[in-house]
């Protein structure tokens, strides 16, 4: 099932990813001043949806599975269920 975009932006810079623009807007993870992951969003209007191929990736690169990205992105996971799965993986402290 597709994303909107701007729904997984505004889902990253609410988990405190940091955006950095280039060719893509890549999102990256800084906890405690310490690199630990990143992602990127395509630009341009023909990338307004994010497509399943591109779900999967993009919730490997956050190491969770599609069901949780699609939980986050409704809702129904918060910041706290993100970073306890980052914790439970020792992503961070």
């Amino acid at each position: 099932m597709p994303i909107e975009r701007r729904d997984v932006e505004r889902l990253l810079r609410m988990l405190g990813f940091a955006e950095q623009a280039g060719d893509h807007r890549w999102f990256v993870l800084y906890h405690q001043g310490r690199f630990v992951l990143r992602t990127k969003t395509s630009r341009g209007t023909g990338h307004r949806t994010i497509g399943e191929p591109m779900v999967r990736e993009m919730a490997r690169e956050l190491r969770i599975n599609r069901l949780f990205l699609y939980e986050l992105v409704d809702g129904a996971k918060t910041k706290d269920d993100y970073f306890a799965e980052l914790r439970r993986q020792g992503l961070i402290d």
